[in-house]
């Protein structure tokens, strides 16, 4: 039996696709205007249209609403196609081995059409749902935080010092750690030799304070989303500073 959770997702795909066809100002690529009454039209115009940065309306309300439901999109969803929902559409497009661009075009919307019917199984009686840390739900959050100030003391998207982003980001993913890094280093997750996707790398002697002093998240390519002087931002672990103060790696999953 198809659970509840697809049907769900499968009404949202329907209404991004009635959304893109239908909607008369979409972007440039897009016709101008389909007269609703036209069925027969849909097929083409679909396979032209693309949603992408600056757009507004249905049609990018529709695209938040199907990306937050696979856990891509983790913003209000909000009808404005701004860096947020690209940088979503642009994970989306990589985990699916598209081409990534951040524009969601016929490419996207198959590929959004074809995980909403690819059916999720509902577990039997004796076989409970397994709960873990989502490495995208941990990046998706991170990023969706960057340009949040820095705030001495910050827990929250108004402002955050580096250990208070970690704590935030995944608190949001269920997972309860620490509120200094010193403490999460001593105390949370399990080290590891080196970096996967959504672990914590940590520093020390970035100031004078004995144990791990900073930390960030690791988001591929040797880069990490940490909450430093500028706020929140990425950054290169191969710059010499993190090298010269570089701790370690853990995991939190």
């Amino acid at each position: 039996m198809k659970s509840r959770f697809t049907l769900r997702k499968t009404v949202v795909s329907s209404t991004l696709v009635a959304a893109m066809v239908f909607s008369p100002f979409l972007s440039e690529g897009a016709f101008a205007k389909v007269d609703s009454n036209d069925v027969k039209q849909s097929d083409t115009v679909r396979s032209s249209i693309n949603v992408l940065s600056g757009d507004r309306g249905e049609a990018v309300t529709a695209l938040q609403s199907e990306l937050e439901s696979l856990g891509y999109y983790t913003y209000h969803v909000d009808g404005i196609f701004g860096q947020i929902t690209e940088d979503a559409v642009e994970d989306f497009q990589a985990d699916k081995g598209l081409t990534v661009d951040g524009i969601a075009g016929p490419e996207v919307m198959g590929a959004l059409s074809a995980n909403d019917n690819s059916g999720v199984t509902e577990p039997t009686s004796d076989e409970a749902p397994t709960e873990s840390v989502s490495e995208s739900d941990v990046v998706s959050t991170a990023k969706s935080l960057i340009g949040t100030p820095y705030v001495w003391g910050g827990t929250t998207p108004d402002g955050f010092d580096s250990s208070g982003f970690i704590q935030y980001v995944f608190n949001e993913a269920g997972v309860d750690i620490s509120r200094t890094e010193r403490d999460m280093w001593k105390y949370d997750g399990t080290e590891v030799a080196s970096p996967a996707i959504g672990d914590v790398v940590f520093f020390e002697g970035t100031y004078d304070v004995e144990g791990a002093s900073h930390s960030g998240i690791y988001i591929g390519d040797n880069k990490i989303i940490h909450a430093g002087s500028e706020g929140v931002e990425v950054t290169d672990l191969s710059y010499d500073f993190w090298q010269d103060h570089y701790l370690g790696v853990k995991s939190f999953k």
